[in-house]
């Protein structure tokens, strides 16, 4: 079994980047550190080989950049699932309830109007990497 390092570490550095931001959607969505390093090592692994078993290093990036565009995209997902474990763990009273939902209804939106746009960018960037010549 042969290992080419230059493409292992290249998927090692790139697979970094997706699986920080994984590790932080994981982590707002628990809504505590509860998964831990674990889920940032799972991830890193998993995304480090998925980009190896690209053939070129623009391939690795352009599969990073698809990533991250789908990891934008549930954004809004995560956002919601924080503010109903928020919601219920965290509030006492009605208005309390009502104050969180709003927050979180703000929240959402603002994740749905960043992360919507930077996906379509990431997307567009990982098509133009993937059709590019090498």
């Amino acid at each position: 079994m042969n290992i080419n390092v230059k493409q292992a570490v290249t998927a090692g550095i790139l697979g970094l980047i997706p699986a920080i931001v994984a590790y932080m959607l994981i982590t707002i969505a628990a809504g505590a550190e509860t998964l831990g390093i674990s889920i940032l090592l799972i991830a890193l692994l998993g995304f480090g080989y998925y980009f190896y078993q690209k053939t070129s290093i623009k391939g690795q990036a352009s599969s990073m950049f698809f990533v991250l565009a789908i990891e934008l995209l549930l954004s809004p997902l995560v956002f919601l699932i924080y503010t109903f474990v928020f919601t219920a763990e965290n509030t006492a009273g009605d208005a309390e309830a009502a104050g969180a939902a709003i927050g979180g209804i703000l929240l959402i939106g603002v994740a749905f109007f960043i992360g919507l746009p930077l996906a379509g960018v990431f997307y567009l960037i990982s098509r133009k990497l993937d059709t590019s010549p090498e």
